[in-house]
């Protein structure tokens, strides 16, 4: 992790609620309501935040959520861990260099995670939802590192990739020594989330895959592709084999392609939490 040091010391540091909150695993039914609360409580601006959206038009209830024991019993603990997320990132992206490139990164990440919600909801995969969400808008969380590490050079990296046709990861090694993968890996790692986050983050946009969530990083791969392909993110044509690889590996056909690129993008633009993140993300 060491050799990361020099893009990732100058981060903002991820708040410590947050970080115990994400360290949680899905799957672990051991922490109660309550002590989930006790844990949100330290924070009072995550408190109030989580609140706001919780009352907001994506989860309207007849009357007002004013207590977040009860938001936690009505939302889940999914939904509250993704809004943990969704809030503490748009609080740490205002920490960063604000730039034309940053919203467009916000855009695409959200954009995939919308995707890849709604991939694992086409698959009646319910459990795994609120990951392949997270794990979306995570995903390509080292770009934003190398980024702010050297924005000079990154203005460079994203000139050449318009006169070079090769993945970017192999364009950031030639600029870097590294790629996002390694470094959006590391800074999961660092921030204690758990290894499914790691491992996407790492292994997401390839084939040669180690991970035991296989199947949720090749998800990933599908929503990141798909999201360029309807506008929110730079479409890259070395990944046209990738793609065709990737749908038949998660069961899609060209039909489900067509879906994507059409109908649901008219669904997923006018959900009131893709409207609400805008607002949180971009400036």
């Amino acid at each position: 992790m060491e050799k990361f040091d020099k893009y990732i010391n100058n981060l903002p540091i991820i708040p410590d609620v947050a970080s115990k909150i994400m360290a949680i695993a899905d799957d672990n039914f051991d922490i109660s309501f309550k002590e989930l609360e006790e844990i949100i409580l330290i924070d009072p601006m995550l408190t109030a935040r989580i609140l706001k959206v919780a009352n907001s038009a994506m989860y309207a209830r007849q009357s007002e959520i004013a207590n977040l024991q009860v938001a936690i019993g009505l939302l889940g603990f999914k939904n509250i861990k993704s809004l943990v997320l969704l809030i503490t990132a748009s609080q740490f992206s205002k920490e960063l260099k604000a730039s034309e490139y940053m919203n467009n990164f916000w855009r695409h990440s959200i954009a995939t995670a919308f995707i890849a919600k709604h991939i694992m909801h086409r698959k009646k995969d319910r459990a795994n939802e609120e990951t392949a969400f997270v794990a979306g808008l995570l995903h390509d969380i080292g770009q934003a590192v190398l980024f702010q590490s050297d924005p000079s050079l990154f203005a460079e990296l994203l000139k050449s990739m318009e006169s070079i046709d090769e993945p970017v990861e192999v364009i950031e090694r030639k600029f870097y020594k590294t790629d996002h993968r390694e470094i959006g890996a590391s800074l999961l790692g660092r921030w204690n989330f758990p290894n499914v986050y790691v491992d996407v983050a790492r292994e997401h946009n390839t084939l040669n895959i180690n991970s035991k969530y296989k199947k949720l990083v090749l998800t990933i791969t599908l929503a990141d592709i798909l999201s360029d392909y309807i506008g929110y993110g730079q479409r890259e044509g070395t990944r046209d084999d990738l793609l065709k690889s990737v749908l038949v590996l998660t069961n899609h056909t060209e039909e489900d392609l067509e879906y994507f690129k059409t109908t649901y993008v008219e669904i997923f633009e006018k959900d009131p939490l893709f409207k609400e993140c805008q607002r949180l993300f971009i400036r």
